[in-house]
């Protein structure tokens, strides 16, 4: 007995050491791994950090590096000493060899770039090309041999950025008119990068007490193979010019932004400046094909796949051409005045882009969600035709009817401002006609679509009282049947499920209990929040721990009842504690403590069920061994 209690202590003297990590620093992993730092440099273990951080995506796609340097400049103060030294030359302005620059034609931008070799290895971990020697010396394609050429069209294309801005009303930079804005060409391959805008200090002027000054990095020459996905090196430099020069005007209107939207909003004037340069479309299907997730999704390390930020441009494409073309930016000047809601904290822009919409964003993005359907309603030809925008069925079912003995189960989860689509197959449907009875929680919006062989769509509303049903004629004679579903509230997750047997269900498919909808989590400067107390211990949503917790809510328990009630009680009773949590170290420590063998059980399941299993088959021989020795006892006193 004595060994079996050897043994336990020893497990859990184990997971104690395990959770070393979230002693040491509160975002340090997650910062040191997002840029490609695989060094233990923290007090922790590399059996720790293989447990207990969450890998990061290997990505041959380029992207714009400006939403990790804004989220560690927020988080700077968070960090531990040693990260800081470490990452410290992330928030400086580089040193070129062999500096020199050249002033663009216009006069508005200083062109940094090095005229001497100086060979480096990359090291980063998350890079395809890591181990490969890089040198921030341009070397550009044809027709740009020589180097002053490419420095000129360099110039230029930010000349024209610079253009096309004022002439949109925008109020530039506080770094204009007084000086030029500083470019620096570097190579940003080993990143992954297009191109980085970085926040400086304070800048404020007349209507900014908000803005910040700031400079961009862009890659040297665009000759690497990454970026070819947008065409030529011109081409390249061009989207990344107009793109980047957003970003900095973004700053200059006020530094607390999200940067779901600071991306979707420079990706979209990348094709309002280049309508010919299609690069941007490709961001959108990671979108379509994660569509029940939230539309300000948090930009992270697996934004290439959700779609989070950069998909999500062809929604402010949608508001132009209901609005105007103004619209984007009133939105950012609504932003002007907002404090940062506590400390150096993201202010959340859906309330503000709600506030900026005449008929509010539920109305909006109802319409942006049918669009997504009935394709054809763009207003520019090449959105109409292309297959990057076309909508993708979360389910197909091509077997009749569709209920809750039908494989996946008809039902839905859908986090704030998200969408789903339901495909049905029309030969599946023989009959006169077809009604699909729908039963949700109240911020849902539902519509059926019927498409016959010209492309022709016919739409179906349902009452707004659910249960709902919608009936489709002849569903036998038509190219496709669609069921869309769409929560158009900001602040709740929403459910919903349906069926084609003709029946009115109030009920959960699987469990048979009421559909109730589930509180929202609260928003924590970016997508995914709600986990209160794991935010509070860890310091940040955007902690690696925090992460793998949102996930095991979104992907286990809010996908069946059970789960949902249990959410449902915890984003009651949970807000009071995490803010005691928050506000005592001691506190932060000791729940991280608890938090970590949680958090190793989400991780390695099958493990933690071993570890469980043995724990059990220790105490029950403990509580046998006990009662053999009771019984010894008292015969011995008979």
């Amino acid at each position: 007995m004595k060994i079996v209690l050897s043994r336990l202590i020893i497990t859990v003297c184990s997971m104690f050491s395990l959770a070393l990590p979230a002693v040491a620093g509160q975002l340090d992993d997650y910062y040191l791994s997002a840029f490609g730092i695989s060094a233990p440099l923290q007090n922790s273990s590399a059996l720790q950090k293989a447990i207990l951080t969450p890998a990061t995506e290997v990505g041959a796609i380029p992207q714009c590096g400006m939403p990790l340097k804004h989220g560690l400049q927020r988080d700077w103060d968070k960090l531990e000493a040693s990260t800081q030294k470490t990452l410290a030359k992330q928030l400086a302005a580089p040193t070129l060899a062999g500096e020199t620059f050249a002033t663009s034609s216009g006069g508005h931008f200083k062109i940094h770039y090095s005229t001497v070799s100086a060979p480096r290895i990359c090291q980063n971990a998350n890079s395809i090309y890591n181990g490969q020697t890089f040198d921030d010396v341009p070397t550009p394609d044809p027709p740009y041999n020589n180097l002053a050429s490419w420095i000129q069209v360099v110039g230029d294309s930010f000349e024209a950025a610079y253009s096309f801005y004022n002439g949109r009303g925008y109020t530039l930079p506080p770094n204009f008119p007084a000086a030029p804005y500083d470019v620096y060409l570097r190579s940003l391959a080993c990143d992954s990068n297009y191109g980085v805008t970085s926040s400086v200090q304070p800048a404020p002027h007349t209507g900014f007490p908000y803005a910040y000054s700031s400079y961009i990095e862009i890659d040297k020459d665009f000759t690497k193979s990454i970026y070819t996905i947008a065409g030529t090196p011109l081409d390249s430099l061009r989207i990344t010019s107009v793109h980047e020069f957003h970003h900095a005007i973004q700053y200059g209107y006020n530094v607390f932004f999200e940067t779901w939207y600071a991306e979707a909003t420079s990706n979209w004037y990348e094709g309002e400046l280049y309508p010919a340069i299609h690069q941007s479309y490709g961001y959108v299907p990671a979108w379509f094909s994660n569509s029940t997730r939230r539309l300000d999704l948090a930009v992270d390390a697996n934004a290439l796949s959700t779609g989070a930020g950069y998909g999500r441009w062809i929604f402010n494409r949608y508001l132009a051409e209901q609005h105007s073309s103004d619209i984007v930016r009133s939105i950012w000047q609504n932003l002007t005045q907002l404090p940062s809601p506590g400390g150096f904290s993201d202010i959340p822009m859906l309330p503000v882009i709600d506030s900026t919409l005449a008929g509010g964003l539920p109305t909006d993005f109802l319409g942006f969600v049918r669009r997504v359907y009935r394709q054809q309603d763009w207003t520019q030809a090449y959105d109409k035709t292309t297959a990057h925008l076309n909508y993708v069925p979360v389910s197909t079912y091509s077997s009749s009817p569709v209920n809750s003995s039908s494989t996946p189960v008809p039902k839905a989860t859908l986090e704030q401002y998200s969408f789903a689509y339901y495909k049905f197959v029309p030969s599946a449907f023989p009959g006169g006609s077809l009604t699909i009875t729908v039963n949700a929680t109240p911020a849902v919006v539902a519509r059926a679509f019927s498409k016959d062989a010209l492309g022709n769509i016919s739409e179906y509303s349902f009452p707004n009282s659910y249960p709902s049903s919608a009936t489709i004629p002849n569903p036998g004679v038509t190219a496709e049947i669609v069921l869309m579903l769409a929560n158009t509230s900001g602040n709740t997750t929403q459910n919903a499920n349906f069926s084609t047997d003709g029946t009115t269900r109030n009920t959960d498919p699987v469990t048979a209990t009421p559909v109730t909808p589930v509180p929202a989590p609260a928003s924590s400067g970016g997508g995914g929040g709600g986990c209160f107390i794991a935010t509070a211990a860890y310091g940040s949503y955007l902690h690696p721990q925090v992460r793998i917790l949102r996930d095991f809510r979104d992907n286990q328990l809010l996908t069946n009842a059970p789960g949902r009630a249990f959410v449902a009680l915890y984003y009651r009773l949970s807000p009071p504690l995490a803010a005691f949590i928050a506000q005592h170290a001691f506190l932060r420590l000791v729940t991280r403590l608890l938090l970590t063998p949680l958090v190793m059980a989400v991780v390695h399941p099958a493990a933690a069920g071993v570890l469980l299993l043995a724990c059990v088959c220790g105490l029950a021989s403990h509580v046998r061994s006990r009662r053999k020795l009771t019984i010894v006892h008292q015969n011995q006193a008979v």
